[in-house]
């Protein structure tokens, strides 16, 4: 009981003896090994992300809603959060990483969101920033109390220390699981998309093989059209040709028809006269016929008579003379017996 665990470094979880190195404390009231402090490149500490050089920052704000009143910082990761009262960011920070304290940077009181109340000997000194408890009268109760404080806060470190191991193992466990959901579900879709590529692939060489039929079929409708064209020019030529026919054989009709006019005009000529010396040799007939029928002597009256033409009246043909011979036509000479 009257024995004291050492403390171990935050940053190389070794015990730090100061008969064997060198300790450092922060002005944070946090203690590390000299070496594993060097080789930290920030300026910040390693547990409570205390700025060593700190500068004033008059525009703090939460990392979730971004409000600037009513802050907490956790001192274990550094995280800001608002209170309870605004939006409970830091409140949900500590359920997210069971970060146990958290400092109001208004007044430097230290929250216990484990036992849910203020830890008093916890304050931040108005003079160096250090993490101390409240003063009380005589040096021995102040080295009993800063001994006890250094002692519980190394086992709350120690503990905070364990829960954060705990807690990134649990994340790296639920990281693990949902990589190896996710390396499934890769695979799964790596799967059917092998099977996408495998039907695309047969589809690809059907459609190559259509596009093979296609191109033949294409080639053999060219051919025919280029046949067809060929067979249209020259049924063109022939419909040129006759037309140019046509149209001489319209001219040789036109031509022909005039002709036959022209013939059909003498033939009725011909006709007309024709039947006119038809019409004088009936005429001419009857009357040798009705002469005939006469007595001898008026035959002999007629034969030696003479007739002489007179102007043909409008109401009858010519009045003929006692000789009793016929008028000449024209055109012909004088008729005898």
């Amino acid at each position: 009981m009257d024995l004291t665990e050492l403390p171990k470094c935050t940053v190389c979880l070794e015990r730090m003896d100061e008969s064997v190195n060198g300790i450092l404390t922060t002005l944070c009231n946090h203690s590390f090994h000299s070496q594993c402090l060097q080789r930290w490149d920030d300026t910040t500490c390693p547990v409570c992300r205390y700025c060593q050089t700190p500068e004033p920052v008059e525009e703090n704000k939460c990392f979730e809603c971004g409000v600037q009143e009513n802050l907490w910082i956790c001192l274990i990761c550094g995280h800001i959060g608002c209170g309870r009262y605004v939006s409970r960011h830091a409140y949900k920070h500590f359920e997210e990483t069971q970060h146990t304290y958290a400092m109001q940077l208004t007044n430097h009181r230290v929250w216990d969101y484990a036992g849910d109340n203020y830890v008093h000997r916890l304050v931040a000194s108005k003079t160096d920033g250090k993490i101390v408890q409240y003063e009380c009268e005589g040096d021995t109760c102040q080295e009993e109390k800063i001994d006890a404080l250094q002692l519980e806060y190394s086992y709350l470190l120690t503990s905070q220390l364990e829960s954060q191991r705990i807690y990134w193992e649990n994340k790296i466990v639920r990281i693990e699981k949902d990589t190896a959901e996710e390396i499934n579900n890769m695979k799964t879709k790596f799967k059917e998309t092998i099977e996408k590529c495998d039907n695309l692939e047969h589809r690809l060489n059907d459609l190559l093989k259509e596009k093979q039929s296609v191109e033949r079929k294409c080639t053999q409708l060219n051919t025919k059209v280029a046949k067809l064209t060929t067979e249209l020019k020259e049924e063109q030529e022939m419909n040129k040709c006759l037309r140019a026919n046509q149209v001489l054989l319209q001219n040789k009709l036109k031509e022909e028809e005039r002709l036959l006019k022209e013939t059909c005009d003498q033939k009725d000529l011909q006709i007309t006269e024709v039947q006119e010396q038809l019409r004088d040799v009936m005429f001419y007939l009857e009357t040798q016929q009705k002469i005939n029928h006469l007595p001898a002597e008026t035959r002999q009256e007629i034969q030696e008579g003479q007739i002489n033409i007179a102007m043909a009246s409008a109401s009858g043909p010519p009045s003929s003379g006692s000789g009793g011979k016929l008028p000449p036509r024209k055109g012909r000479g004088k008729r005898g017996k």
